[in-house]
Order: C-alpha cells, then structure tokens, then sequence
C-alpha cells in the first residue's frame, strides 16, 4: 500500500523508516528536509501525497496542519484518509474532520524519539469507527499500542491530557533535586531513592540521565514542543472554565526555559530554568503563573483572528467586550463577529509586543503595541499602535473584556 507522510523531523523520520521496514510504499514531504530516510520515496509537492489512499501529517501546529489538509489534499478522493499525528489540539481537527475534503483520524504519538526509533511509542486514536479500522495496520507498524479513545479529536484530548502530566511531573522530579541539594544531598543519591519510591513512574526512571547529565544525555522532547503541548491544555481546560494551578505553575517555568534560549533542549531542562529562579541575586526570568496565562491568551486570540478562527475567538471574549479601533470606531462582540465573519476584516498579519502585564485581583492590563497588515472594508493598511488590553476572571477563567488602540506618531515604529 501507498502511504502519504508530511512532516520528516524529528519524530517522523523514525516512524517512516518504520513503516518502510513494515512493506509500505512511503511518499515523503518535508521542505526543510535535504535528503528522505532510506526508502522514503521525496515528493516536492505536498499535492502529491493526495495519490495515496492514505496520508499522515507529523507536522509541529496547527497552521501547517490545516494548511496541508485543506490546500495540499482537496484534490484527494472521496475515500482517502488522512492521519493526523502532531499535537494540534482538538478543537482544529474537529473542524478539519467537519468540514474538509478528506476523511480524518487523530492519532496524536506518546513516547521518545529514541521510543519511536524501535516503533516503541504509543498513540491514542480517535475517528469514526471504519476510518480508524482502515489504518490501525498502518498505526501498528509505527506504535506499540494504539488506544481507542471515541470520536475525532478525543484522542487529541488524551494526548493533552498526558503531557500536561509529564510537564507537572517534570516539575516535580525538578523540584524534588532542588530541596535534595539544598539539603546537602547528592542528588544522583536522592535520584536513585526516587526511582524506587513511590513517585518512581517509570518515566522517572527514563528521565534520570536529562535530568542529572543534560549535556551527555541528549533531546528526547524539546522544552518548545512540551510548552506548546501544555498550552494548548491550558486552553482547553479555560474554555470550560477549569483552573489548573498546578500545570500553570509548570507552563510558567517552561516559558522561563525558553526564555533563557533552553527551548530546543530536553524537558528536563525545567531544572536548569528552577535554579536560575533561584540564583542568588537572580529575578524570575519571566512572569508568574497568572501573568504567563494571560500572555498565551493574548498569543491565542491574535492569532484566531490572522487565521480566521473566529469561534476561537469569541471563546476567547467577554460577552460585554467593547472593541475599539485605531479609527476611533467601536465593536462590540457581536459586530466585531459579524465583521469578522463578512471579511469586512481580514488580517494577514500581527506582531503584538507586550511591554509589561500588570494583574490586580481579578484583573489583567496588557501594555504594549499591536502591528498589522490587515485589509478594512476592501482597503489594504498597516496598522501601528500602542495598545492597551483588559482581561477579567469570571468563574476562573479570563475573558477579554476590552481592547484600546492609539496611533503610533510617524517616526516612532508606524510602517
């Protein structure tokens, strides 16, 4: 059988190795890639990969997921499916199984790089019953376990669900090192009585040398790759208005880590991150958890409006949001909606530098400046402008209540 496969990096190269080695026939497309794996058959245009009956994407967010699927596989037939492995969040494979052109599964991985190079990795499935049925074969020669979680995008809930652990519990084996050194513990000594504990889970004891030798132990999962993941939980659980104390304390530290240019090196890297928060004389790289939150929420609305996610955006709001323009106009939600849905605004592009978040109780302001190439009524502009943001916590969960833009003088960043 001929098999599709998108996205050859770091987890994909092994996986479609893999399913060379199990007799399929396998197209690849990657554009950063130079040279396919052995056996992989290099295609130029993804398009190409629509001639399969069957087609995955290992591919790192949601952009270039839905990209490959509603622009590279609308020419596929009416019974290919498409696998979608990378980490991208429910709610964006919902809405690609709803309304693209191709059958789609998600099938979100679990487990190492050096776990996949034996086909040793996990994934949790989750599509209507005959589309899962028809690529449990081709799953199995990349996985060791394929569970069956429900319908499309459940299976990308579960895979949230377990990172959020992971990244908590890398907190946590973090945190436990710190008080065994403040102790006067060796802690190769303290590691050793932690893998045999209690708290001794298995990914502990894989996790021992990332934590104890980073520089010899290589990158298994990427600081970048687990904050994104724990973003996108974050997310979810807002949207049905869950406070997670624990991984928004877990996802601050990780922004930390990649503030600190730590974001491609292994998760166990929070550790390095922890002990420059306590470095003598050091400040928090970054935010705390609160301002942290209100950060990605800020990242997560910009970007539903460049890439016309409007539902995600609303989600994101207030009912009572009072949205003003740089024209002195005023939206409310349900105008800014019905603009945003006509394309009376279409926007191309955001840069939205934050200068500071200041959180009072259950309220957040957002200062900093908002820059855009953005298409007005049929009229194509640039946008240059401070920006003043409010976000306010009802039931646990902040919600965009009001926005602000000031022109920003010639001379001083307008373009």
């Amino acid at each position: 059988m001929l098999i599709g496969f998108a996205g050859i990096g770091r987890m994909g190269r092994p996986m479609a190795r893999n399913l060379v080695a199990a007799g399929y026939r396998v197209l690849g497309h990657d554009p950063a890639l130079d040279r396919m794996p052995d056996g992989v058959m290099p295609v130029a245009d993804a398009a190409a990969l629509a001639e399969a009956p069957i087609s995955i994407s290992m591919l790192p967010d949601a952009v270039t997921t839905r990209d490959l699927v509603l622009g590279a596989l609308s020419g596929a037939g009416a019974d290919h499916v498409h696998v979608v492995m990378g980490t991208v969040g429910p709610q964006v494979v919902r809405e690609l199984a709803a309304g693209g052109p191709v059958a789609i599964v998600d099938a979100p991985v679990s487990g190492s790089v050096q776990l996949a190079e034996t086909a040793a990795i996990s994934t949790m499935v989750g599509g209507h019953p005959d589309h899962v049925e028809r690529v449990r074969p081709v799953l199995a020669a990349m996985t060791s376990a394929q569970f069956l979680t429900g319908p499309v995008g459940s299976g990308s809930v579960a895979k949230l669900a377990v990172n959020a652990v992971l990244g908590v519990l890398s907190h946590g084996v973090a945190e436990g090192i710190l008080i065994a050194e403040c102790g006067g513990l060796d802690p190769a000594v303290f590691y050793e009585v932690l893998r045999g504990s209690a708290a001794g889970a298995p990914y502990v004891g894989y996790k021992e040398q990332a934590f104890l030798d980073p520089d010899a132990a290589g990158v298994a999962a990427p600081v970048s790759l687990i904050r994104k993941d724990m973003g996108l939980a974050l997310d979810l659980a807002r949207g049905h208005g869950l406070g997670l104390p624990a991984s928004e304390v877990a996802f601050a530290v990780l922004d930390d880590a990649v503030a600190a240019g730590l974001g491609e090196q292994d998760m166990a890297r929070v550790l390095t991150a922890l002990r420059r928060r306590t470095d003598e004389g050091d400040e928090p790289m970054t935010e705390n958890g609160v301002e942290a939150t209100i950060r990605s929420l800020e990242d997560a609305r910009y970007d539903a409006v460049v890439r016309g996610d409007i539902a995600a955006f609303v989600e994101l709001a207030h009912p009572d949001l009072t949205y003003t323009h740089s024209n002195g106009s005023v939206d409310t939600l349900d105008s800014y909606r019905e603009k945003l849905e006509s394309g009376y605004y279409d926007y191309h592009r955001i840069d939205h530098p934050i200068d500071r978040i200041v959180v009072e109780g259950d309220t957040a302001l957002v200062i900093g400046e908002m820059h855009a190439d953005i298409t007005a009524g049929g009229t194509r502009k640039a946008l240059a402008n401070r920006a003043l943001a409010v976000w306010v916590r009802v039931d646990g969960t902040w919600r965009l209540l009001a926005y602000q833009p000031t022109v920003l003088p010639e001379g001083s960043g307008a373009r």
